[in-house]
């Protein structure tokens, strides 16, 4: 099959598809879609923190009141509440980056932030102190460092072009990336984290498909997905246009409360991306980001419902229920030899865990804030 079936009219610009994105609160206002009750001040408090971008790709179905999209992208003055548990930068990307632009905190792979702008602006975005933002955008030429630097170190194997989102970049301003990381030697395979599939799949034109097919680099794609109802036609689409492209992809989720907070939405999920080629790889518990407590559930009852999963999919399907430990401490699998729960859950308090740092091999107490 050619890579351009079912690929869309090349002329047609996906840039003017991203332009055409909700950028304002007055726009969401404007279409019903804010909590009549909420104060505008609160509101200016969560853009101003997370600038919005409600894709044009999920337009038809907020507007039917899909909540696992409302959720997720339009802004809540529940963002305003900050618990003292929660950071800026809570899984400590600034304390593991020796260049701008780059996180160096597993020892064979790197971070590099091409961009902090995205097709959409996720409420419970872990990078939010970045994120949107657009003073904190890095040039090519002001990633040189970070390209130097892993230059100077070959037990790198793998660059993860992430940010922000990669695949908002044109064509020609991500070749110059592409290529840099091409000619590093010791550097293996290249990934992008991204959410572009289902948020701007216009932009997986056969063009940008043909340039990663063209990498000597293994490229992989990973995809964020919460939820089934981001699986649109056009989303389709553009994953088969990425899979016939020969593109390895897997997909990483968040555990969302009013999203995909029960067995029977994660299944649906799960089952939907094994369906069209990728392989769920990380379901994460919500990062301690300010501001997106509305979003968490207990990891305790998050333990129940992946392990309620067990049985009802494949084993292929189901993605690895991992938690960041808060600091910079590293990733880590949720099980009962890097994670036990110290003190559950009452009235005053919520859950302390003791989680085994991957990195150190220390045991490292974290407190979770009484969920909503």
């Amino acid at each position: 099959m050619s890579l351009n079936d079912g690929a869309l009219d090349s002329n047609q610009s996906w840039a003017l598809q991203l332009r055409r994105g909700l950028v304002t609160l007055e726009q969401l206002k404007e279409r019903g879609w804010l909590d009549a009750s909420a104060t505008d001040a609160d509101l200016k408090i969560a853009k101003s923190a997370l600038d919005v971008r409600v894709p044009a790709a999920f337009h038809d179905e907020i507007n039917k009141g899909d909540l696992s999209l409302v959720n997720q992208f339009i802004p809540s003055v529940l963002e305003a509440r900050i618990a003292p548990e929660e950071l800026s930068d809570p899984i400590g990307d600034e304390t593991f980056s020796p260049v701008a632009g780059l996180t160096h905190r597993y020892p064979d792979r790197v971070l590099v932030k091409v961009t902090y702008q995205c097709a959409v602006y996720c409420r419970f975005c872990f990078r939010r102190h970045k994120v949107s933002h657009s003073e904190e955008n890095l040039s090519y030429e002001a990633l040189d460092a970070a390209y130097n630097y892993v230059e100077s170190h070959p037990e790198i194997k793998e660059v993860i072009f992430t940010g922000g989102d990669p695949l908002v970049l044109t064509d020609k301003r991500l070749q110059p990336h592409l290529d840099r990381v091409e000619r590093i030697p010791h550097v293996e395979s290249i990934r992008f984290h991204t959410r572009v599939p289902v948020a701007l799949p216009e932009r997986i034109t056969p063009e940008l498909c043909e340039m990663l097919n063209s990498l000597e680099k293994l490229p992989w794609m990973v995809v964020h997905i919460n939820s089934s109802s981001e699986l649109t036609d056009s989303a389709r689409a553009a994953i088969t246009r990425l899979r016939r492209a020969g593109i390895p992809m897997a997909a990483q989720s968040v555990l969302l409360k009013g999203v995909n907070d029960s067995s029977e939405k994660l299944q649906c999920l799960f089952r939907s991306l094994f369906n069209l080629g990728i392989k769920p790889y990380y379901l994460h518990y919500p990062d301690l980001a300010k501001g997106t407590g509305h979003f968490r559930i207990p990891l305790s009852h998050a333990i129940e419902m992946i392990t309620s999963l067990h049985g009802n999919l494949s084993g292929l399907a189901i993605p690895q229920l991992t938690v960041d430990i808060p600091g910079g401490h590293g990733k880590i699998p949720v099980n009962s030899n890097s994670c036990v729960l110290h003190q559950s859950e009452d009235k005053n308090s919520g859950e302390i865990w003791k989680m085994k740092s991957p990195t150190t091999g220390e045991w490292v107490d974290v407190q979770y804030p009484l969920c909503p």
